[in-house]
């Protein structure tokens, strides 16, 4: 029975802690518990296993942390120390860290009848117990795999004579070891095995065999795949064809290479198809770029005579006369941009769009854009700004240089409503120009960003309508980036504006 005014406890701590030193040099998790399960006393080791602090211990009872699963069976086996049915106990289970984390301890319950309480020391076993868990699994995946094993050469046999794909094995000096069924037909032998010790010099030209050696040997030295590689076979007697080609080098166990494995798809259909998509391709872009040219004749003619007559050359007119003169010379303007557009547009497709490359300021060039700009941003009263980290010179083509900021700049005030804001970032570096143009206008739609710089395409006809174009300023803008060795990429939110970012080398890529 206890005093009364005191605590069992705290006369324990003073009896206990005082001589016994062995509690903060022991290397284990070593303290003594109540009967009623709190602490009595612990050492440090607690407190570097499981994260909490002594007082935070001392303050909950001690088997708070064991694993959910596992308290009641380790409060059981304390109990039978409590009721004296056993003197030491000794158990494995998980435990809980402060951070939520698990590891697994091992357990010694020890009575002291004397004093009412029992000794716990604990060793932190969960390295072990990793170990064995990879151990474990280890064990069962070979178990796994030595199972697949016995069936692997069923299905080798089984994948090589049913694929319609050419597969086919060499040693070092090229020489067929194997080959299955798909490519014994293409070689016209009635059994694979008569290709065993042949090459493709018994199949193929000589110079279709020469390129496939070459290849292996490439392989079998540097020990790296070939892969996805399209060729022309070519063949003596036949109809050249192309195939996807992929060769790998087949090592023993030592690791040597002793040989290649080669797996080739027919394409030619698909390359075909391709061929005749690029020719389609540029037969359009040659079409569109003869238009364009024959087009922009008779539009500066037009052009020409629509501003003699109103700069009244040839006679005077009135405001009504005037006025359906600068709708001519307006829209006459606005079709030869356009047909200026598709004009570039379809040189770049067609590979004749030649950069003539110099070196300028950046700043000059863009404040240029600017200063033709702001005409348009002052009719709707925006607010146009330049900011520049420094100035810097670029290699580069500057009227398409030029361009680029411009149909970034002009698409940005005409999708920009009466008093927003408009403004170009440029952060010039050491090897390349990275910048942008945020505006607050209407912004775009997640969806429609993906083809927002496809040719001919207008996100939204009700934009269209509203807003006109024809969808060629940003397609043909990304491709002047592309063309210069630079990206662009593009960040919005409708109603929120938009960002276009854009970097552009500082010296041309292509040009070393």
């Amino acid at each position: 029975m206890k005093p009364k005014g005191t605590t069992r406890k705290h006369i324990l701590a003073d009896e206990i802690i005082k001589p016994n030193c062995f509690l903060e040099i022991s290397t284990d998790m070593f303290g003594y518990i109540n009967w009623d399960g709190s602490f009595v006393a612990l050492n440090s080791v607690w407190e570097e296993i499981l994260g909490f602090t002594r007082s935070e211990l001392q303050n909950s009872e001690w088997a708070t942390f064991i694993h959910p699963e596992e308290r009641e069976e380790v409060l059981a086996e304390i109990e039978k120390v409590k009721t004296g049915k056993r003197d030491v106990v000794a158990f494995e289970n998980r435990f809980q860290r402060k951070d939520a984390s698990y590891g697994w301890l091992r357990w010694r319950a020890i009575k002291d009848a004397e004093k009412h309480i029992c000794y716990v020391v604990a060793t932190d076993i969960t390295p072990q117990k990793q170990l064995e868990a990879r151990l474990k699994e280890s064990e069962t995946r070979f178990q796994q795999l030595a199972a697949k094993h016995v069936q692997e050469a069923d299905l080798l046999h089984t994948l090589m004579e049913n694929t319609p794909d050419h597969i086919y094995f060499k040693d070092t000096e090229s020489r067929f070891i194997r080959i299955n069924r798909s490519l014994a037909d293409r070689f016209g032998l009635k059994n694979p095995a008569e290709a065993v010790h042949k090459t493709d010099f018994d199949f193929f030209t000589r110079e279709h065999a020469q390129q496939a050696y070459q290849d292996e040997q490439d392989v079998i030295e540097s020990g790296k795949p070939i892969e996805a590689k399209q060729e022309r076979e070519t063949w003596p007697h036949e109809q050249d064809t192309w195939v996807s080609t992929t060769k790998v080098p087949i090592r023993d166990r030592e690791g040597r290479i002793v040989g290649t494995c080669g797996i080739s798809r027919d394409i030619t259909e698909y390359y075909r198809a391709q061929q005749a998509v690029e020719y389609a391709s540029r037969a359009k872009s040659d079409f569109l770029a003869n238009m364009s040219h024959e087009l922009r004749t008779p539009l500066n003619a037009i052009i020409g005579f629509a501003e003699i007559l109103r700069d009244e050359l040839v006679g005077s007119i009135n405001d009504e006369q005037r006025e359906c003169i600068n709708d001519i010379h307006i829209s006459g303007e606005h079709l030869l941009e356009m047909i200026n557009d598709i004009l570039d547009l379809s040189k770049i497709e067609a590979g004749k769009m030649a950069l003539q490359l110099e070196t300028f300021s950046i700043v000059e060039a863009v404040e240029e854009v600017n200063a033709i700009i702001t005409a348009l941003a002052v009719k709707k009263y925006l607010d146009l700004t330049l900011n520049y980290n420094q100035n810097g010179m670029i290699e580069a083509d500057r009227v398409k240089f030029k361009q680029i900021f411009y149909n970034l700049l002009s698409n940005a005030v005409k999708f920009t409503p009466e008093g927003g804001k408009v403004s170009t970032k440029l952060e010039v570096g050491t090897t390349e120009l990275r910048a942008e143009v945020v505006d607050t206008g209407i912004g775009i739609s997640e969806a429609d960003q993906a083809k927002l710089f496809a040719p001919f395409t207008q996100i939204d006809t009700s934009k269209s309508r509203r807003y006109g174009g024809t969808g060629l300023g940003l397609a043909l803008t990304h491709r002047l980036i592309v063309l210069h060795g630079g990206e662009i990429s593009v960040t919005s939110q409708e109603g929120e504006g938009s960002n276009f970012a854009l970097r552009i080398p500082l010296q041309h890529p292509f040009n070393n």
